[in-house]
């Protein structure tokens, strides 16, 4: 018995020396959706801020001190809540950094823009870009995570162009949210169809909740169109379309875009969505990651939260490091300035290579930070492609939609 006392202090003492003991902390802001139709998206950058804020703290912490997050709820990005969020998590909590997903194209660079935290952010928004073009020395502490809808949208036409697939005719349908993102990526997506020769037969902009979709898909059965894209960045809407266009499918290519993302899309049809395609920005590719790095990244992720890594996870992760990384080399976690030039100059060694942002402070897309483009097949995302520029990923390869005759 007394021995066993003695093993059992031992392993105790063991245990203690193993979780390291932090004097100080350093607060972290963590401003997502956390209710209403961005949720799914909220808690994809979720996972990847913790899973990087955990590591550290693993490792004995930033300067030695324990990294602790403070939430806010952005809900619908609604421009009050936004600032909102900035003066609670800035103004009266004091955080170092804030590490967001969708923020709010724009609101939310004039919101943070007012304090010197560096602010990480997922928009993905032409009009947040433009407003910190409006005065850049005014929002140097803004780093965007990935490239502007624009950018991204001309992706996915260079890839529906790509795909070795004849298409019927030169016909197609753009459904989008009535949001900025969806207006951004519809208008783009339409420009880009017109001036390559096809026709855009039907552009439809809904709201947010829309689950019946019996006018629209009468509609397109009557065009019978070889593409249809839709862009809507929240589950049910796209679930159920795709179920209800499923009653009576038409021979069309089904591009998700960036609606692919959220988790529930695939978790809740599994192989019935076998055949959609969608993108991710600054693309974690799976199921094989493009380095070891990368590899050993991603099977930590799919350990840790038992699902392969969805959009904005890598990205928002890869934020937090970044600015750990400028903090470690600065020395000092309060000199803001100083942390935020060293992130617009030095950039971060990632698990895929370097990231660096440009004079606008955005990461745009391409070399060792590319937008993959992926296929459900057997129930998963498997990366196809990756832009730019535009070409296959690995050996993995596009598959005709079993609805596809």
């Amino acid at each position: 018995m007394k021995r066993l006392g003695l093993w059992a202090m031992a392993l105790l003492l063991g245990l203690l020396v193993a979780v390291p003991v932090f004097a100080q902390e350093i607060k972290v802001g963590v401003p997502l959706a956390m209710t209403g139709p961005y949720t799914d998206t909220g808690d994809n950058y979720w996972k990847g801020i913790k899973m990087a804020i955990d590591e550290i703290n693993e490792a004995g912490g930033l300067l030695k001190k324990k990294l602790v997050p403070v939430r806010f709820d952005t809900q619908e990005f609604a421009p009050e809540r936004v600032m909102q969020g900035a003066d609670y998590l800035c103004g009266q909590e004091k955080v170092m950094s804030v590490h967001a997903g969708w923020a709010g194209w724009g609101q939310d660079i004039r919101a943070y823009g007012k304090y010197d935290a560096p602010f990480f952010a997922d928009d993905g928004s032409q009009a947040a870009v433009d407003v910190f073009k409006e005065n850049p020395a005014d929002f140097a502490n803004i780093f965007q995570l990935t490239d502007t809808g624009i950018n991204q949208a001309a992706s996915m036409f260079r890839v529906l162009m790509a795909l070795p697939y004849e298409y019927p005719n030169k016909k197609v349908v753009i459904i989008h949210a009535d949001d900025a993102w969806g207006q951004e990526v519809g208008d783009t997506l339409e420009k880009n169809f017109k001036e390559k020769g096809w026709e855009v037969a039907l552009k439809e902009k809904v709201p947010y909740g829309t689950r019946e979709w019996g006018p629209i898909l009468t509609t397109i059965r009557k065009i019978n169109p070889a593409i249809i894209h839709v862009e809507i960045v929240s589950a049910q809407e796209v679930i159920t379309f795709f179920r209800q266009f499923m009653k009576a499918p038409t021979s069309s290519i089904l591009s998700y875009g960036y609606s692919i993302v959220p988790r529930e899309v695939v978790e809740t049809m599994g192989k019935e969505a076998d055949g959609l395609i969608g993108e991710v920005p600054t693309a974690m590719p799976t199921p094989k990651a493009p380095t070891p790095e990368a590899q050993a990244w991603v099977d930590k992720f799919e350990k840790i939260y038992g699902h392969r890594p969805q959009a904005g996870s890598w990205a928002a992760y890869s934020g937090v490091k970044a600015w750990a990384a400028a903090v470690a080399a600065v020395g000092d976690e309060t000199k803001l300035k100083e942390v935020n030039q060293y992130i617009a100059t030095q950039g971060y060694k990632g698990e895929t290579g370097m990231w660096k942002w440009d004079a606008e402070h955005v990461m745009r897309a391409g070399g060792d930070v590319p937008i993959g483009h992926y296929q459900v097949q057997d129930g998963e995302m498997v990366t196809i492609y990756t832009d730019p520029p535009t070409k296959p990923y690995l050996d993995f390869k596009f598959i005709k939609p079993r609805w596809i005759k």
